[in-house]
C-alpha cells in the first residue's frame, strides 16, 4: 500500500504502468483481480476506492512499522550509509501537489 501510494500520489504516475505492472512480474501470487484492484483502491481511482486525500506518510509509516529499520536494512543495504540517496520528494509539498491535481480532476 505504501509502494502504490508513493507511486500514485507523491509522483502522479499512472497506477497502470506506475507499479501494476512491476508487481505483476515479481509477485509470486499475483492475482490479476485482487492485485488490479487494489491498485485503483490505493490510487483513488477504483469502484471502491480510497478517498484521493488519503496520501500515506512514508516516513510516519516506517516510524510505526518499522522502528529499528529491520525491513529497510534488508532489502536497502545502503540504507545509513554515504551510499544512501536523499529523498525523492518532500512529504508536504508532494501531498498538496497530489491534493490540487485531484481536486482538479474530480471538479
Amino acid at each position: 500500500m505504501l509502494v502504490a501510494s508513493f507511486l500514485c500520489k507523491h509522483l502522479l504516475i499512472d497506477w497502470r504502468w506506475g507499479g501494476e505492472r512491476y508487481f505483476a512480474e515479481k509477485l509470486l501470487d499475483f492475482d490479476l483481480s485482487a492485485n488490479v484492484g487494489n491498485w485503483q483502491w490505493a490510487a483513488g481511482s477504483g469502484v471502491d476506492a480510497a478517498p484521493y486525500f488519503r496520501i500515506f506518510n512514508p516516513i510516519t509509516q516506517k516510524d510505526k512499522f518499522d522502528k529499528n529499520y529491520n525491513y529497510i536494512k534488508q532489502w536497502v543495504p545502503e540504507f545509513e550509509t554515504d551510499n544512501y540517496v536523499e529523498k525523492m520528494v518532500d512529504h508536504k509539498e508532494a501531498r498538496e501537489r497530489c491534493l490540487k491535481t485531484y481536486k482538479e480532476a474530480v471538479a
